[in-house]
């Protein structure tokens, strides 16, 4: 299959079309996730510490 999208039909919903333009990319960066994991650690490891 080519990378190429299909051109928009004019009965779409044009708020459909913007979810599937939109629909390429993750909501959500992989380093945003492993950033918080690494936070996450490091909260745990000073609280441990501290009590």
């Amino acid at each position: 299959m080519s990378d190429e999208r299909m051109p928009p039909r004019e009965t779409d919903d044009p708020r459909e079309r913007d979810l599937a333009r939109r629909s390429g990319n993750p909501s959500v960066s992989i380093w945003l996730i492993l950033m918080a994991i690494v936070l996450l650690g490091a909260v745990v490891y000073v609280a441990s510490a501290v009590l």
